[in-house]
């Protein structure tokens, strides 16, 4: 089952939080993070750089797939 949950990366550790979503031991993780340019970014130029990016993962099937079995 494909599960997202925030952290926040501090001091060379990843920081859930919910204490409920933290990862069991042996599991695989994908982490995904934007590089702000330096003076940061916007939540405008946020999305639009994310825009299309999952395109031809078939992410709505998934996602209804996930919301059936749970």
């Amino acid at each position: 089952m494909l599960k997202a949950v925030r952290a926040i990366y501090k001091d060379g550790k990843l920081v859930f939080a919910n204490e409920d979503t933290i990862p069991k031991d042996g599991t695989e993780v994908i982490v995904t993070f934007l590089k702000y340019p330096d003076g940061g970014i916007s939540k405008k130029d946020a999305i639009a750089a994310l825009r299309g990016r999952g395109k031809g993962e078939r992410l709505v099937e998934r996602l209804l797939q996930s919301r059936k079995e749970g």
